[in-house]
């Protein structure tokens, strides 16, 4: 793989992935490359993000692309469930895919499972209790809400932001962005001062609570799910950014968020992802109160996969699937995850 590595500098990885495809080495690579290990993908929301009044950089696929997706996955890898964790990790050989699908999202049932099931495939769905409990807009989805129904075309530089945000009405994109990034810098007793601000400055005020309305699965759709084979789990109460947290308040959101899972489906969950998932969004706290609640393994979300031998359970990476992510970049992943996997 040096060779590859060579010739395909970050921002050139496109290039690369087109030119495998249409030579067919990614068919090739992916029938007879020599990666061993787990390659883990993460999904969020599915659907045609065009309409949404949310963040829409959490699409991952439309339907028609997580079963493309899904069957060129089961044609080159061994699709995995939580329970063939331990020992594909130990395997010395064979290419495993893990799927995975965080925050619980209504579309991951409506969508996502229909696909899953008629491919008999498994995936791993993290969820964050509270929203099902009490649902609400999540703090990134009311983020973009706010600058998508701005009635002003820029947010003042100030305690908040070094440098004055721009707010284009057809596409405020960049301004979701930056406002997330902030709010990813915030200790947790600052982040609803933030929103309140966010709020007044974009003359939009706070998300109405009533638009949370079948945005989140609900138990009775985890139990089903849990029925069909689907393995859920832990992702916090109400998925704050943990490292921004006390340890008393990590405690709280990792323990009761599993006690949740337990009462109401019945299971006894063996797979926790952090919130965000960055390298810096939990600590060795945050992953010894996991260990401590019971979980075996826990996901990050900054890029990469887990060669044989290879990965500490506490800390498995993921590699993000993006809705623009072109057929051949997604192909690429999967044939050589030792270039494409990473960030």
């Amino acid at each position: 793989m040096q060779w590859v590595r060579r010739i395909a500098p970050r921002g050139k990885k496109r290039l690369l992935a087109d030119a495998l495809q249409q030579s067919g080495a990614n068919r090739l690579a992916a029938v007879a490359s020599r990666w061993s290990g787990v390659l883990t993908l993460n999904y969020h929301r599915i659907g045609q993000p065009a309409e949404c009044q949310f963040d829409r950089n959490l699409y991952s696929a439309t339907a028609e692309g997580l079963e493309r997706q899904v069957r060129f996955c089961q044609r080159n890898a061994d699709v995995i469930s939580v329970a063939d964790l331990e020992e594909a990790l130990k395997s010395r050989r064979g290419k495993h895919v893990l799927l995975t699908f965080d925050d619980g999202y209504r579309d991951n049932y409506d969508l996502a499972f229909p696909v899953l099931k008629n491919n008999n495939a498994t995936a791993v769905f993290f969820i964050p209790t509270g929203f099902i409990d009490r649902p609400r807009v999540a703090w990134w989805d009311e983020i973009a809400w706010m600058l998508r129904h701005a009635t002003v075309e820029r947010i003042p530089a100030g305690d908040w932001f070094v440098q004055e945000i721009s707010i284009d009405g057809n596409n405020p994109a960049g301004a979701i962005g930056t406002a997330v990034r902030t709010y990813w810098q915030l200790t947790q007793d600052k982040t609803d001062d933030f929103l309140d601000y966010l709020a007044e400055a974009t003359r939009a005020g706070r998300c109405p609570e009533g638009e949370a309305d079948g945005l989140w699965v609900t138990w009775e759709m985890l139990r089903e799910m849990t029925a069909a084979g689907q393995d859920i789990g832990g992702h916090t109460v109400d998925h704050p950014l943990l490292a921004q947290c006390s340890p008393d308040r990590q405690r709280a959101e990792i323990f009761g968020g599993r006690a949740r899972l337990v009462e109401q489906l019945g299971i006894e969950p063996l797979a926790f992802a952090y919130p965000v998932g960055q390298s810096h969004m939990f600590t060795d706290v945050t992953k010894q109160l996991v260990a401590e609640a019971g979980f075996r393994y826990a996901f990050s979300f900054y890029g990469g996969y887990d060669s044989t031998g290879a990965g500490d359970p506490f800390d498995l990476k993921r590699a993000a699937v993006e809705f623009a992510q072109v057929r051949s970049l997604f192909d690429a992943r999967v044939a050589w995850p030792q270039l494409f996997a990473r960030k």
